[in-house]
């Protein structure tokens, strides 16, 4: 409950706020209980669907039209925080609906590895906030000047784990369940729109169990008994997820 009440105290301290989501599953990765706080405020917050170079253009134009249509935010922007693609976008958004003359805070929240602190870094043009591949990477509070008058904070902890969908939490916070964790990320990957599994791994993905088991024999992981290690084959597909090494697009 610590990082939530974190998240609420930066939205109350902030004038706007920003949700990240990941282009590759931006439907399933929006936090709407967070979304109803800042409405129940009365204050403005962008939805930015960002890693938008990790999927198709089409898909990426979908989601945005499917979001705003799904949403209060005053602007959803897709972005690629790591390539500066619609830099320029989000930042003549920010000043249309904030103005120039007043200065004003926004927050940025969203869930593990969607990218916030990159996003920060992009909006600040030099690196600012530290990029990890990993939950629960920022700590401390920051504020970044972006603007002459918008300055941005980028909040210490992440969307916790009771706020995500109960299938996503392993995911989000693999833990101790990284088999788990893996077992339900293949699961979405195998029946999303799309994805890049077979280039990365050499085989079509059917079940996912045996998929972690071949993993396992691709990059020799074995433990002791000379018996497939899993949690270091689950562990390899969720780094490849968290680096986006590993693609899937669904909404």
């Amino acid at each position: 409950m610590e990082l939530l009440k974190l998240v609420k105290r930066e939205i109350l301290d902030s004038d706007a706020a920003i949700e990240v989501v990941d282009a590759r599953c931006p439907s399933e990765l929006r936090c709407r209980k967070l979304e109803r706080f800042v409405e129940r405020l009365n204050k403005p917050y962008w939805i930015v669907i960002n890693k938008v170079d990790l999927v198709p253009k089409e898909f990426a134009d979908r989601a945005k039209n499917v979001i705003k249509e799904d949403s209060n935010a005053v602007d959803v922007v897709h972005v690629s925080a790591t390539k500066y693609y619609g830099f320029n976008i989000l930042k003549w958004s920010l000043k249309r609906h904030l103005g120039t003359e007043e200065r004003k805070k926004l927050c940025v929240f969203g869930y593990p590895n969607v990218g916030k602190s990159s996003l920060i870094n992009m909006l600040a043009r030099r690196k600012k906030a530290s990029v990890a591949p990993k939950p629960g990477h920022t700590r401390g509070k920051q504020w970044i000047r972006i603007t002459k008058n918008i300055m941005l904070s980028d909040t210490p902890g992440v969307i916790p784990p009771e706020m995500a969908e109960k299938e996503w939490r392993p995911v989000l916070f693999p833990g101790e369940e990284l088999e788990n964790a893996a077992l339900t990320l293949l699961k979405k990957i195998k029946n999303a729109e799309g994805n890049n599994f077979k280039e990365m791994y050499e085989f079509e993905l059917e079940d996912e169990e045996k998929a972690l088991e071949m993993i396992a024999k691709k990059f020799n992981f074995v433990g002791r008994g000379n018996v497939y290690d899993m949690n270091r084959a689950a562990k390899r597909v969720i780094d490849d997820w968290n680096r986006g090494k590993l693609v899937g697009w669904w909404l």
